[in-house]
C-alpha cells in the first residue's frame, strides 16, 4: 500500500513542477492535497535521470520525523536511497558534530538538544562557504513553511540548487519563515509555480477545513481552489459522548468500520500521552495500531507507512501526510490550554486536511466542546453531522454540571504538550 502515484498519473502542473530546470532555485506553493510531496520525489528521480545528479549529491529535507518515515516508505518505488531523506535538524546536528564541536549543545530547561544553538553555529560556519564547499547539487525541501529563514540560507550555502515546497496556511510555528523570507534567502523575486489542479480532498473536507482558516480572503481562495470532484462523499461527523468511556468505545466502533473498508486511517491527539493511552485501549479491544517510537518494550509497533495499520500521533506529527480517513477525538478545551488560539486553528486545519475521504471528531458534551459554534454552523449548512450519545438524547443533549464533572474526573488525560514529535 502506497500513497505515491506513478509519474504518468501526475497532472500537467505537477509534471511541470517535477521538470523545472535546476539552473535556479525554485519555490512551489500548494494547498493540502495538491501533491507537493509526490512532486518532490518525482523531481528527485527526474533530476538524477535527466541531469546526472548522483544520489550522494542529493538530499530531501523535512521538518518532522513522521514525514521522513512517510516519504521513506515510497523511496523504493523510485529507486531512491533511504539516506536521501532526513530532518533538517538531524542534518544540522551531524554537520555540527563533524565541523564545529563533538559536544552537543543542550537546553537544560527543556531537557533536549538546543537546536537553535546548533542552527546558529551551522549558519555562521556556512556563511563563508564558496562554490567549492557545496556538499550537494540538489536539496529538496518539503513543508518548508515551518523552517526559519536561517535554514534556507544554510541550504543555499551547501547546495547548488534548492527546491522548496510550502503552504503558509499549514505553518504550525511562529518561528517559521514566510514566503517572502524564503524568497529573499534564496535570492528569488517570486515563487515559480502554484499547484492548483490536483486536489484530492472530498468537498466536505474542504468546507470543514476552511472553517479553521482565520483570514476571510484566504478562506474563500482555499474553497475556490478546490473545485468539486467526482468521488464518494461521506459527511464528516462530530460525536458528543456521554463521558470518556463512551467516547473511547465509540472510537473503537468507528475505527473497526474504517478498517473493514480497507482505508488508511490516522487518529490525531492533543498530546503524546493521549497517543499511547489510546493505543493501549485499542489494543485491548483487539485492534492493531502503530504509534511514534517511544523506546519502550511491550508497546505497539512504531509507525511504518508501508502498512495499512491505523497510525496514532499528535497533531503536529501529521504534517504533510495523507490518509483516507482522519479521526480526531478528545476535542476538549483543557487539553489545548497551552496552545495559542491561532496555532490551534492551524492544528485543526492541518489535521482535517490530512484526510481525502472522511473526518471524524469527538468530545464530551456540547457545552465543553472545542469550537462547538463552528461545528454547529457546519451542521446548519449540511456540511457536517452531529451525533449525540443515546444517553444524552434523553436529556436533550445536555448533561448536568455534576455529570459533566464526573465525566471529566474519570478522564486520565494530561495537558502536558511535551515532545510532540
Amino acid at each position: 500500500m502506497t500513497w505515491l502515484v506513478h509519474r504518468t498519473e501526475l497532472t500537467v502542473e505537477q509534471e511541470r513542477a517535477t521538470t523545472l530546470s535546476p539552473r535556479e532555485h525554485r519555490v512551489i506553493l500548494g494547498s493540502p492535497g495538491s501533491g507537493k510531496t509526490m512532486v518532490l520525489l518525482h523531481r528527485a528521480r527526474h533530476l538524477m535521470d535527466e541531469h546526472g545528479i548522483s544520489p550522494e549529491r542529493l538530499r530531501i529535507f523535512v521538518f518532522t520525523r513522521s514525514l521522513k518515515e512517510y516519504i521513506r516508505s515510497a523511496l523504493d518505488l523510485l529507486d531512491l536511497p533511504d539516506d536521501s531523506v532526513l530532518t533538517f535538524d538531524a542534518w544540522c546536528l551531524d554537520f555540527y558534530h563533524e565541523q564545529i564541536d563533538k559536544r552537543t549543545p543542550w537546553n537544560a530547561e527543556l531537557k533536549q538538544v538546543d537546536y537553535d544553538a546548533v542552527h546558529q553555529a551551522v549558519w555562521e560556519k556556512t556563511r563563508a562557504f564558496g562554490a567549492s564547499d557545496k556538499r550537494y547539487d540538489v536539496v529538496l525541501v518539503d513543508e518548508g513553511q515551518d523552517l526559519d529563514a536561517r535554514a534556507f540560507e544554510i541550504m543555499k550555502a551547501i547546495s547548488q540548487h534548492v527546491t522548496v515546497c510550502m503552504d503558509h496556511k499549514q505553518q504550525l510555528y511562529e518561528t517559521g519563515a514566510k514566503e517572502d523570507d524564503i524568497l529573499h534567502a534564496l535570492g528569488l523575486r517570486r515563487h515559480n509555480l502554484s499547484l492548483l489542479d490536483a486536489y484530492r480532498c472530498s468537498p466536505y473536507i474542504v468546507r470543514v477545513g476552511a472553517e479553521f482558516i482565520r483570514e476571510p480572503a484566504e478562506r474563500a481562495a482555499f474553497i475556490e481552489q478546490h473545485p468539486p470532484i467526482k468521488m464518494a462523499r461521506q459527511m464528516p461527523l462530530l460525536y458528543l459522548a456521554r463521558d470518556a468511556d463512551d467516547e473511547r468505545e465509540h472510537l473503537v466502533d468507528v475505527l473497526r468500520t474504517r478498517i473493514d473498508k480497507n482505508e488508511r486511517v490516522a487518529i490525531l491527539f492533543p498530546t503524546r500521552r493521549h497517543v499511547y493511552g489510546y493505543a493501549k485501549a485499542l489494543q485491548e479491544a483487539g485492534l492493531e495500531v502503530e504509534v511514534p517510537s517511544q523506546g519502550r518494550r511491550k508497546t505497539p509497533p512504531t509507525i511504518d507507512f508501508s502498512t495499512s495499520l491505523p497510525k496514532l500521533m499528535p497533531y503536529p506529527s501529521a504534517k504533510g501526510l495523507t490518509f483516507d480517513a482522519v479521526l480526531m477525538p478528545r476535542l476538549i478545551p483543557r487539553f489545548f490550554d497551552k496552545v495559542e488560539p491561532e496555532r490551534l486553528e492551524r492544528w485543526l486545519f492541518v489535521g482535517i486536511t490530512r484526510a481525502t475521504q472522511w473526518i471524524y471528531f469527538s468530545t464530551i458534551n456540547a457545552n465543553a466542546s472545542l469550537f462547538i459554534d463552528r461545528f454547529q454552523a457546519l451542521a446548519d449548512s449540511k456540511q457536517l453531522s452531529i451525533k449525540f450519545s443515546e444517553d444524552m438524547l434523553t436529556t436533550g443533549g445536555q448533561e448536568t454540571d455534576e455529570r459533566l464533572a464526573a465525566a471529566q474526573a474519570s478522564d486520565d488525560g494530561d495537558d502536558d504538550l511535551g515532545d510532540l514529535f
